[in-house]
């Protein structure tokens, strides 16, 4: 990653009428989530990622981040694709990716070397996004293929559960499996292909796209806003603004339920809601709450001139917002190092650290505390001085 002194065009200096801070605040308001949840020393087995079918709270926050890096992108790509930057980015990724592979699994074994993560799903999500705006710039065709990629996915997964015992997709009955496997070759993707499927694989690939296109219709309902608020000699009701957002997020979730409830049943196959495989309604349920989180996020930082004190009160949030990157897959390696036992005994820093404190629940408020002030604090200094990091 270079530092980047350049703003992205997403984020308002306060006061003007065609950009925005809503989606840096809504990214601030994830990536706080993102740390906490990072940083807990005792993980709950409800809380933890889902072991097959299902939501857990952990699940949320990575679908959030493509979602929202979408919306970015609707903003990046709208004055056009440099395909020269485009592929050192996806370059820098991948490679990147299998750096944070290693990290996280902390070996650096080649022949164990994980092709797949997260950092490689981004890589690919970033130019599939970047390629389609020279297909389209509005929302109204990105919604179209938000469509198109919901159906792709939900075929693949139906037409796979169709040979599936009672039609219902396990670890052992699914696309990814085979596919994944067959690509990279089982000692390169997760958990070495013993869990039966890859959550960053080519399969979710197109499930992640799903979110990733919902993320840039919102996107370009917010240009389309910016672009009628520089137009209008005075400020719209506040509903004429949010309105075109509510609308779609009401019709992503209209979607989820035809695809579970309507569109599997010729199929017979039950179409589950759940990350691991990062089926459509899972990502289109997401895109809701995305949506969400940056109407709250509009009507908090753009509706109105802020004052003083708002613009203080938003200002960390917006701060993490512009290293996204940064703090999102910083922290998780950050957190990886301070959890890897070291020394005779065999502990952590996170273990000692818990060890030297009267109790479990101070610790853990403790270490969130600081890990969590810790990012901010960071996100703010590079923020002030206008320091960027991207890929």
């Amino acid at each position: 990653m270079n530092p980047a002194r350049c703003a992205e065009a997403s984020v308002p200096n306060p006061g003007t009428r065609n950009r925005f801070a809503a989606l840096d605040w809504a990214r601030g308001c994830m990536l706080v989530l993102s740390v906490t949840v990072n940083s807990l020393l005792f993980m709950p087995a409800w809380f933890d990622h889902s072991p097959w079918d299902g939501v857990h709270p952990i699940d949320l926050v990575f679908p959030l981040f493509v979602t929202l890096s979408g919306c970015g992108l609707a903003f990046a790509m709208s004055r056009g694709v440099r395909f020269l930057p485009l592929l050192r980015r996806v370059v820098v990724l991948a490679v990147l990716g299998l750096a944070y592979n290693a990290v996280m699994s902390w070996s650096i074994d080649p022949a164990t070397w994980r092709f797949t993560g997260v950092l490689q799903l981004y890589a690919l999500i970033v130019p599939g996004i970047a390629l389609l705006h020279l297909v389209t710039r509005n929302a109204r065709g990105w919604a179209v293929l938000t469509v198109v990629f919901a159906v792709a996915h939900s075929t693949l997964l139906l037409i796979s559960g169709s040979e599936c015992r009672f039609g219902i997709l396990t670890r052992e009955c699914n696309p990814s499996g085979p596919i994944d496997t067959t690509v990279f070759g089982a000692s390169h993707v997760y958990a070495q292909g013993a869990l039966g499927h890859d959550p960053e694989g080519l399969v979710v690939l197109l499930g992640a796209m799903v979110s990733a296109s919902a993320g840039a219709t919102v996107g370009h309902l917010m240009r389309a806003i910016a672009a009628r608020r520089s137009a209008e000699a005075e400020v719209a009701p506040v509903w004429h603004d949010i309105r075109p957002m509510v609308l779609h997020g009401a019709f992503f979730v209209l979607l989820a339920w035809f695809l579970v409830y309507v569109y599997a049943l010729p199929f017979g196959v039950q179409l589950p809601v759940m990350k691991r495989m990062w089926t459509a309604p899972f990502a289109l349920g997401i895109a809701a709450i995305a949506i969400l989180l940056l109407i709250a996020g509009y009507l908090l930082n753009d509706r109105k001139p802020q004052t003083p004190v708002e613009r203080r009160a938003s200002f960390p949030l917006i701060s993490m917002g512009r290293n996204s990157l940064l703090v999102y897959f910083g922290s998780h390696v950050l957190t990886r190092v301070l959890d890897q036992p070291f020394g005779s005994g065999g502990l952590s820093i996170a273990q000692r650290f818990v060890m030297h404190l009267p109790s479990p629940l101070f610790a853990q408020t403790l270490w969130t505390g600081a890990l969590l002030g810790g990012w901010v604090l960071l996100a703010m200094l590079l923020h002030r001085r206008k320091i960027y990091l991207r890929a």
